[in-house]
């Protein structure tokens, strides 16, 4: 490989906090793989700002670019940038925005300068975008870029919600709770893993319509890069090879360490946090989170708090207003006690046996703490692999997209039980009692939670070995940039 920092490589995340650490996390493997190469973050004006102070210790080698965007022009408030701040049922309003031609033509001017200022560095480029933002193939070549997709989901989801969106199969299937995808039938799907947007589409609504832009100018792109590992996802990269017809490299996972936190902190920090599981036994806490977009419908948040009451189990809950309210003015701190049992938070406080965090939890500390016995989780990707990584067993809960597939894939691994599923309004009530059930069942001193434990284990020792000098996640991150970095210097 080349050591003159003759590489340029641009790096495009969809303006979600989940696909931003993933990024944040490529970019630090990629340093660590090519340290001389000149790597530059892309992104609108605020949410730069946010990467910068999300990435003070990368600074020495991480430059931002602020694309023009203005939210009013696209039918959004005037400041909302990301998906953090955007209610879910306005979501495709922002996916929309984020393909809009002014944005393609702010970036294809930046990558117009840059390569010319590489030509005359002799340096080559390389475009590593958002599977949201594919049509940044269009930008890579007409410049003469290289250009791959990132993938910061999971193989066996990322392909299974590819194939219904290319084909809406449960269209051709109205009356049956489960059907199988054409591409792949040897995979199952049933009606109820499937969110409304994607339920009710029929291939002429604004849902679809974007899916089907992205998907097929995904196809031009030159190398697929995604989290997650050979060892781990062999059926799903395989079905991902068969989709996509180009060279995938799986380089994760990719997870983040313990130092990198967002900059929506909650109102408990690090230190109170710790403090807190410092005086609980070994592996006997629940960490509650539904990732930086979700949330439950009031009942749902009522009756797992009463279930979580019912356990016993001492439990830390990072809590988010439920699905429907505005996030931007709540912003997890104008918390309303309706929507939980009146005084629950203050008896949990008051018997010191639940910590809820209103807002932004330091997950990844809290799961890498020997206090810590089991995740329940939307079971989006970073998550999974973050609760993976440190040997934490899931309870399953998801609530759209990939999710329910990587809930799947989890409890075939063995590494969790599913207790509920969903969270728009025809989606079941919660069982109390399931809850209960299943937290004993992954947590309780029983057979069932030993065997999740030592799958689980096994999980997390394999994630250990591929991250290492030599290991497969290693070895296909260099595979990358050698073989493209000659495809980088052809189109120079």
């Amino acid at each position: 490989m080349p050591s003159d920092g003759s590489f340029r490589i641009v790096l495009f995340p969809f303006p979600a906090q989940g696909h931003f650490s993933a990024f944040l996390s490529l970019a630090a493997h990629l340093h660590d793989a090519q340290p001389t190469a000149d790597i530059t973050i892309v992104s609108t004006p605020r949410n730069v700002e946010d990467l910068r102070r999300r990435s003070s210790s990368q600074t020495r080698y991480l430059r931002f670019h602020a694309l023009p965007f203005a939210p009013a022009e696209h039918g959004l408030p005037g400041d909302i940038e990301s998906t953090d701040a955007v209610p879910l049922l306005h979501f495709i309003t922002l996916f929309e925005a984020t393909e809009s031609r002014s944005l393609q033509d702010s970036f294809d001017s930046f990558v117009r300068d840059l390569i010319t200022d590489a030509g005359a560095d002799g340096a080559r480029v390389c475009v590593i975008a958002d599977p949201f933002l594919a049509w940044t193939t269009d930008v890579a070549r007409r410049r003469g870029a290289a250009h791959a997709i990132f993938v910061s989901c999971g193989a066996f989801g990322s392909v299974v919600f590819h194939s219904l969106w290319n084909h809406l199969p449960h269209l051709r299937a109205p009356g049956d709770d489960a059907f199988c995808l054409p591409d792949h039938p040897e995979v199952t799907v049933h009606r109820s893993q499937l969110p409304p947007y994607l339920l009710h589409a029929d291939g002429t609504d604004r849902w679809s319509a974007h899916h089907r832009r992205q998907t097929s100018a995904g196809y031009d792109t030159d190398a697929i890069l995604i989290s997650t590992m050979e060892e781990l996802e062999t059926t799903g990269l395989r079905m991902l090879r068969k989709t996509m017809g180009v060279p995938v490299y799986p380089i994760g996972p990719l997870v983040r360490r313990r130092t990198e936190h967002s900059d929506h902190i909650g109102d408990h920090n690090d230190d109170d946090v710790k403090r807190w599981l410092d005086t609980r036994e070994e592996r006997s806490v629940l960490y509650i989170s539904f990732g930086s977009n979700n949330s439950l419908r009031p009942d749902q948040m009522v009756d797992l708090a009463m279930a979580l009451e019912l356990t016993g189990r001492p439990f830390i809950w990072a809590i988010r207003p439920p699905f429907g309210f505005d996030i931007e003015t709540t912003n997890g701190r104008e918390f309303s006690a309706e929507w939980l049992p009146e005084g629950f938070e203050e008896r949990m406080r008051a018997k010191n046996i639940g910590l809820l965090i209103h807002g932004w939890a330091p997950q990844v500390s809290i799961l890498a703490h020997a206090s810590t016995g089991a995740f329940l989780s939307h079971c989006g990707w970073n998550s999974v692999l973050e609760s993976m990584a440190h040997g934490v067993p899931i309870i399953a809960w998801p609530l759209t997209a990939d999710q329910f597939f990587n809930a799947q894939m989890l409890e075939e691994w063995g590494a969790c039980v599913e207790v509920s599923r969903g969270n728009w309004p025809d989606s079941p009530a919660l069982e109390r009692e399931r809850v209960v059930e299943v937290v004993e069942m992954v947590m309780g001193i029983t057979a069932k939670a030993d065997k999740i434990r030592q799958s689980v284990k096994q999980i997390q020792g394999m994630i250990g070995r591929t991250l290492e000098d030599g290991g497969s996640s290693k070895t296909a991150l260099e595979e990358f940039l050698k073989l493209h970095g000659h495809i980088m210097l052809m189109k120079c």
